[in-house]
């Protein structure tokens, strides 16, 4: 590109440059008025490692009328190729740029025409097809330079898309500059395959970045890891791009630059066969701008940062080491495979992994990056020396598993027992010749290891028979038994036991049967516990009724089930072991509910004053247990409207404060609630006043509700 001198001093190429002026009119003598736009040199400070600025200058780029500052505002081209063995002719590409709401990138729009339907879905995550488009025209953060400040939109980039389920994509881009319209020109020629997927299948594209590495004079190298989702499904894939320009161009102001690339969406029309695709663009200095990434080195004549040999410098791998931009990769000799560390060759076992070609009659022997096919031996033989026969194994020699006896057959063996065993299985277990009545009737038999012994007397509590056989002699019908009498004799074959009947304990043969007191378990009883000869019987306190499992008491109701009538004043109390006939009366000009029992006031209708006094009086009656803790909810108080409807805007509290009372109350979700704030551990009748008042939406008092309360605690914890 020709620079002419507008009133200033050129910059050298390798100065270090400082943010892009506003644009300006320049005059005659640069050029006929085209626009330009210049961009100051700091001086002195330092590009990367010791090239100063020389001197205040500037440096002047051409650009056409119709281009925007950062890069042309649209783009046009052409997409030839085949991708999973489809080819689709030419796909047309048009792409607008713009600014985005907070100028922080640009927004880059692309449309693809004539895109088959057998590929469209599978080219939606394909958005580093346009990767060209948006690093020419990302939006230039500091410093930095995008691809049109750098190369003026002429350049050469070959990518290569690998994905994680094996499928590998190389795309070739040639951007041919600006057209008289100020367009990008960019031709794309794809070649390979892409992960297919499914036409109503979601694909979400992340946010990724690209790091642009200075490798050489007019060459840059970009590569990334990024991940789409299908239906929520993250798959990773990679990318790599190697870019070749024109070097009389300059080189970016860093080492390294970062493309970030954010808010991607795609999408395909299967019926206009058209892929959209939409990408914010912008690009910034490397976190470490001034320094080569891992897999490169410093070159300070450039400076560059050139691709580091591994394979020669750190001879990483255990076989053969293959050098790529930036990294490496190992290989291993046919019959090995890569380790998992990635640099160590391992041993295939083609046997064990199916990968041999012997034989049915053959056995497969894997050996060092090898394998070898060998005679097979049916069970009981193996190979001889030479391999090329079978031969009998003596197993009885080599592998005697026999218990007694091992005799050796022709591919196999058997197992022998002694006179007297049996064999199952290898073993040998011993014949029991009594169970075949070997003796004489009038004989005993008794068996031995591999033998048995016919005894002439009978065994204790056995008798001859007449026949002169042995049985059983009954001591408990026979009287010869030494139980006691309140014992219970039990004929037992050459033998007795004596037992005693339940309740009782035996204290030996001979001994009188001892009664068994059940009242010495804790749990026999819930009161009182009255042990008998034999058994128990359990009893309850006064008020109590002994429950049906003879063991727990319940109290009694004495006002349901004595139909109590206390009168018409009056309320019956139930109370744990009693009862109380408690005054209840209902004060003048209220009148009482007949299924409730509340008292309530006659107002007449919209009578305000006389709904502020206490509208509705109840009694609640409740009767616990000896022992309740502390902090335990004993009743949950309600009040309601005239229209007998749960008051949504009640307080509670305690119309009489008596320290000695151990209740307290709390709101909770428009009812009060009495609880207890220490142990119950006192047999008593507690009384307390509460009252409700109920707020109108005015926060004035609509209603108010008193509640005696009586708290009856038993001397039982039951």
């Amino acid at each position: 590109m020709q620079i002419q001198r507008c009133g200033t001093d050129l910059c050298p190429v390798n100065g270090n440059w400082g943010p892009w002026q506003t644009w300006s009119q320049c005059s005659a003598s640069c050029g006929g008025g085209e626009q330009t736009r210049t961009r100051l040199c700091r001086n002195p400070a330092p590009l990367y490692h010791g090239h100063p600025c020389l001197g205040d200058s500037s440096q002047i780029s051409r650009c056409n009328n119709q281009a925007c500052p950062g890069g042309p505002s649209r783009a046009q081209g052409s997409i030839i190729g085949s991708i999973n063995n489809i080819e689709f002719g030419i796909a047309f590409l048009n792409v607008t740029v713009t600014d985005s709401l907070n100028s922080e990138s640009r927004v880059i729009q692309a449309k693809i025409t004539s895109i088959p339907r057998s590929l469209g879905p599978a080219l939606r995550k394909l958005v580093s097809i346009l990767s060209p488009v948006y690093w020419t025209t990302a939006k230039e953060i500091g410093e930095a330079m995008n691809g049109f400040t750098l190369t003026d939109a002429i350049f050469k980039r070959e990518t290569q898309v690998e994905f994680a389920t094996g499928e590998v994509l190389r795309v070739t881009h040639i951007a041919r500059g600006l057209d008289s319209d100020g367009a990008l020109l960019l031709d794309v020629v794809v070649n390979g395959h892409v992960l297919q997927l499914q036409p109503l299948a979601n694909v979400n594209m992340k946010d990724y970045t690209e790091d642009y590495i200075q490798i050489g004079p007019g060459q840059l190298y970009a590569h990334s890891t990024r991940l789409f989702a299908v239906d929520g499904v993250s798959v990773p894939y990679t990318w790599n791009h190697t870019i070749t320009y024109d070097h009389t161009k300059g080189k970016m102001p860093f080492l390294v630059e970062t493309l970030h690339a954010s808010s991607i969406t795609t999408e395909y029309n299967p019926l206009e066969e058209t892929l959209a695709f939409k990408i914010h663009a912008s690009i910034s200095k490397g976190d470490h701008s001034n320094q080569c990434p891992a897999g490169f080195e410093f070159d300070s004549s450039g400076p560059y940062c050139t691709d580091e040999d591994e394979c020669a410098v750190q001879n990483p791998c255990s076989h053969t080491c293959h050098n790529a931009m930036g990294s490496y990769h190992c290989s291993c000799p046919r019959g090995l495979t890569i380790a998992a560390d990635g640099r160590m060759c391992q041993d295939v076992d083609e046997c064990a992994l199916g990968r041999h070609s012997c034989h049915t009659d053959q056995d497969c022997e894997n050996s060092a990056g090898s394998y070898h096919c060998v005679l097979r031996c049916r069970t009981g033989f193996r190979r001889a020396a030479d391999g090329l026969s079978c031969q009998d194994i003596n197993e009885c020699q080599e592998s005697n598993s026999c218990h007694q006896h091992c005799f050796n057959t022709i591919g196999s063996f058997h197992c022998g027992c002694d006179p007297g065993y049996q064999p199952k299985g290898r073993k040998c277990i011993d014949i029991n010749e009594c169970r075949q009545n070997v003796c004489r009737p009038n004989q005993f038999c008794k068996n031995t290891r591999g033998g048995y012994k016919c005894i002439e007397l009978c065994p204790n509590g056995m008798t001859k028979a007449e026949n002169g056989t042995c049985i059983d002699i009954n001591e408990c019908r026979d009287g010869t038994h030494q139980c006691h009498y309140s014992q219970i004799c039990e004929n037992m074959r050459g033998s007795y036991r004596c037992v005693c009947p339940r309740g009782y304990r035996s204290q030996g043969v001979g001994r009188p049967c001892m009664d068994i007191d059940e009242c010495e378990a804790r749990d026999t009883c819930q009161h009182e516990c009255r042990n008998t000869l034999g058994s128990y019987q359990c009893a309850c306190p006064s008020g109590y009724h002994l429950m049906p499992n003879g063991k727990t008491c319940q109290d009694i109701d004495e006002c349901l089930e004595h139909d109590t009538d206390c009168g018409a004043s009056q309320m019956c109390f139930n109370m744990r072991g009693s009862y109380q006939c408690i005054e209840t009366p209902c004060p003048p000009n209220y009148q009482r509910e007949p299924l409730s029992g509340f008292c309530l006031k006659n107002c007449p209708a919209n009578d305000l004053e006389c709904a502020l006094s206490t509208y509705a009086l109840e009694y609640k009656f409740v009767s616990l247990p000896f022992g309740i803790a502390a902090g335990q909810d004993l009743i949950r108080l309600v009040a309601f409207t005239q229209d007998q409807v749960m008051h949504p805007r009640t307080t509670f509290l305690m119309a009489d404060e008596e320290p000695t009372i151990p209740f307290a109350l709390r709101d909770e979700n428009l009812k009060g609630v009495v609880f207890s704030t220490r142990p119950l551990q006192e047999p008593k009748t507690y009384r307390m006043r509460i009252r409700a008042l109920s707020y109108g939406v005015d926060g004035n008092i609509e209603y108010q509700t008193t509640f005696i309360v009586y708290i009856a605690v038993s001397a039982y914890p039951y």
